[in-house]
């Protein structure tokens, strides 16, 4: 299970993590018109609900089981601001799926599609036995979520809840950073590799990058520069990834 679109699909898909399948459909109708503006009188059949917004369509679906394989526990291991992202996931028993579609076959617009995904969750992750929504390669904690889609309101990017941004040692144990979901928005993955910076300064130039990229819509090349001071000139290579299979922007971010 994953978050995806494309152009093939154009569908953007993630899950909210419950504790029990007890669905309240009238505090998620409260949630979403008092939070968003959005109603729907679409028929509730077998605890799924589809309904138009816009250009797109919206589905809600209860799947009262967990998520298989111990998927969304692994996953939940890759949010390094969540101390115990593992055994809080590990408590869902049921998981609702969140879905976004294009309605018009020439129209998708991603980072809108996500705009309303992240609507839709949060008005799902406000109910009582909501753990976390799983937007794979990660689970963001409630409370998380909640708050960083409220910059929707301020026509502000919730750019911490848009991507991924993951961290690990490499063998001369420098950090290696990267993001995972700027695809999404056909934007190039970034990786920073063998850097010096410390965990919060690595999360935080990703989270920054990530912004320029989606904000301003900027396509990052090989060969250039970026910084976000105005003595910062930071290296931009296109090479085959490190963190993960195919090609990732590096850029060169306290590597010296």
């Amino acid at each position: 299970m994953s978050e995806q679109n494309s152009k093939k699909d154009k569908t953007m898909v993630g899950f909210v993590l419950m504790t029990d399948a007890n669905f309240d459909w009238p505090r998620f109708r409260h949630n979403l018109k008092e939070d968003w503006g959005i109603s729907f009188s679409d028929e509730i059949k077998d605890g799924a609900v589809v309904f138009p917004v816009d250009d797109y369509n919206c589905a809600i679906s209860i799947m009262p089981l967990p998520i298989p394989d111990g998927e969304a526990e692994a996953c939940a291991g890759n949010n390094v601001l969540w101390k115990d992202a593992k055994e809080e996931v590990a408590k869902h028993g049921a998981h609702v799926m969140v879905a976004v579609m294009n309605n018009d076959e020439d129209f998708y617009d991603p980072v809108d599609a996500k705009l309303l995904f992240c609507k839709l969750a949060s008005a799902v992750a406000k109910l009582k036995n909501c753990i976390g929504v799983y937007c794979n390669p990660t689970v963001f904690e409630k409370n998380f979520f909640v708050d960083v889609a409220e910059h929707i309101k301020e026509d502000q990017l919730p750019v911490p809840i848009m991507f991924h941004a993951g961290m690990y040692l490499n063998k001369d144990s420098l950090l290696c950073g990267f993001t995972y979901g700027l695809k999404a928005y056909g934007k190039e993955e970034i990786e920073v590799i063998g850097s010096k910076a410390q965990p919060p300064q690595m999360f935080n130039f990703l989270m920054a990058v990530g912004d320029y990229v989606l904000n301003g819509d900027v396509t990052l090349k090989d060969g250039e520069t970026i910084g976000f001071t105005d003595d910062q000139h930071l290296s931009v290579t296109y090479s085959k990834a490190v963190s993960f299979e195919g090609m990732s922007l590096k850029i060169g971010f306290m590597t010296e």
